[in-house]
């Protein structure tokens, strides 16, 4: 199974999308499926499994939408990950049974690559990559000129 799919691009954009907004107020999914260019459906979908993992809250009403669950600096991209994959998905992976080198080799790489992967999902927080959004969106309004 790929690490960072599809699932885990679009939460975390919808996710990002919820930081950027004024502190309690609520966006629609409509309105967060058409900033990020992710179907609506499909976003709402994933909308369902942030808020039983208490990464985002719904409001109700006419003025209703989804929140933030938690601050966020306590959201890691670990946390989605973990989310959509499963609790153990990031767990590291023991060699089983006997195998050819090689092929514990490769085993091992990959081990490798996914545990520097883990660790720097582990770190990143939703306001560290608010904050990169913030620091684009800057820059490209100087390149700009405005």
């Amino acid at each position: 199974m790929a690490l960072f799919t599809s699932k885990v691009d679009y939460a975390l954009r919808a996710l990002l999308d919820l930081a950027s907004q004024p502190p309690g107020r609520p966006a629609q999914s409509r309105e967060i499926a058409s900033r990020q260019s992710i179907p609506e459906s499909y976003l709402n979908q994933l909308l369902v499994v942030l808020r039983r993992a208490g990464l985002v809250k719904s409001v109700r009403g006419a003025a209703g939408g989804y929140v933030l669950g938690r601050d966020p600096q306590s959201i890691r991209a670990a946390d989605v990950v973990r989310t959509l994959h499963g609790q153990d998905f990031l767990a590291a992976h023991a060699a089983d049974g006997t195998i050819i080198p090689s092929a514990w080799v490769v085993r091992a790489l990959h081990d490798r690559l996914t545990d520097g992967v883990c660790r720097e999902l582990e770190k990143t927080t939703l306001a560290d990559l608010k904050a990169e959004v913030q620091q684009l969106n800057e820059a490209q309004s100087l390149m700009l000129g405005i």
